[in-house]
């Protein structure tokens, strides 16, 4: 199987430097060039036989944009699996005012502001990614999620780990899966 991880286009969270998490958000122009640029890439190497796509809107409206370059007649799934973590109260909060570390603790503090446990979010990318394999062994599937998502399934499908994976908004990152 092969899988194609295309992470949003570019939001207009990004370009403020927010911790976006599970609250929608809108792409920039530059987003929306840039998600038609993918399209367009991918028409010209890919035949894709399925896409999953995070509900939340800023990966929608990617997802739209990829279609006006790539015309594509088959299944689109819309997986709360592969939705971006919620970061509770810290959602829309400038990232660089908000330690990682603290985040990922597994307490009361974190569970009262509606974060999200690393742990959980761990296994529903992992559960997303164990029901692939459940797909066609030959076919291509394309996901269009976000950083924490495509960085987590990266990381298992490559074995590094999740601070050294980068994704930029827009990139395709491609992988065969047995």
């Amino acid at each position: 199987m092969k899988l194609i991880l295309v992470r949003h286009g570019e939001s207009e969270a990004n370009i403020s430097y927010l911790l976006q998490g599970q609250t929608d958000g809108k792409l920039t122009k530059k987003g929306i060039e840039q998600a038609k640029k993918v399209g367009k890439e991918l028409k010209k190497k890919n035949k894709i036989d399925m896409i999953f796509c995070s509900p939340l809107g800023r990966c929608v409206e990617t997802l739209e944009n990829i279609l006006t370059g790539y015309h594509f007649d088959g299944p689109i799934f819309m997986s709360k699996l592969i939705e971006e973590r919620d970061y509770g109260e810290y959602d829309g909060v400038e990232a660089a005012l908000v330690n990682s570390e603290d985040l990922n603790q597994n307490n009361k503090v974190n569970k009262e502001m509606g974060i999200e446990p690393l742990v959980e979010f761990v296994k529903r990318v992992h559960l997303f990614l164990e029901d692939l394999k459940l797909e066609e062994e030959n076919s291509t599937i394309l996901v269009v999620s976000h950083e924490g998502p495509i960085k987590m399934m990266t990381a298992e499908i490559t074995g590094k780990t999740f601070d050294e994976i980068n994704v930029k908004n827009a990139e395709i990152a491609e992988f065969n899966l047995l």
